[in-house]
């Protein structure tokens, strides 16, 4: 019995990890040309405008923003589109200089727990700014505006399906992009409680 138990405890300190699609990882082939290094923030910063006093870095940084949202509208990202009723979570990456400080940070790649659906980088950041109902409640961000997102010396690769490399140069103004991520299904959820709750039993035996 006592392992039947500790299976289902499993089960349930595991949901609250697997329904939201968060940064997992981040790795570089070296430190900025600024000398810092990429890194996740756990706490959403209070605010990302562009030269902001204290949130300026040194390097790439991400954090995630609102997880497992519905959209109610068609969310247009490069290339394509993410329909309405799908279930997103989003996570931002930034680098910010202060002033009009230079700074390069190439082959960053960042792993997330959830499918890739779509990146959100245009070079005035309209798309940017019409899907800041995804970004962080406690973040103050930057509305639309010239080279906020990537400019021709920019530029992401999606090496899988969960993991992205990104080259950033800048300048003045920073850089800006949204990822955007699958949820879970709740199908995949349950037959994982199956799976659990089976071999609890059959070892129990």
């Amino acid at each position: 019995m006592k392992k039947l138990t500790f299976t289902t405890l499993l089960f349930i300190m595991w949901i609250p990890a697997t329904v939201n699609a968060a940064l997992l990882s981040v790795s570089e082939a070296g430190p900025s040309s600024a000398g810092g290094n990429a890194e996740i923030l756990t706490m959403a910063p209070g605010s990302v405008v562009d030269d902001n006093p204290g949130q300026e870095n040194t390097a790439q940084q991400g954090f995630d923003e609102r997880q497992n949202v519905l959209l109610t509208q068609l969310l247009e990202v490069d290339g394509g589109s993410i329909s309405a009723g799908t279930s997103v979570s989003s996570h931002m990456i930034f680098l910010n200089s202060d002033g009009r400080q230079r700074i390069t940070h190439h082959n960053v790649d960042w792993v997330f727990d959830g499918l890739i659906l779509g990146v959100i980088s245009q070079r005035n950041g309209n798309r940017e700014d019409i899907s800041n109902y995804l970004g962080h409640p406690d973040t103050i961000y930057p509305g639309s505006f010239r080279n906020r997102g990537f400019e021709r010396r920019d530029s992401y690769e999606l090496l899988n399906d969960n993991t992205l490399r990104v080259n950033m140069r800048v300048r003045e103004p920073g850089d800006w992009i949204r990822v955007i991520t699958a949820v879970p299904e709740p199908a995949t959820l349950g037959l994982f409680c199956m799976s659990l709750l089976g071999l609890g039993l059959r070892r129990r035996k």
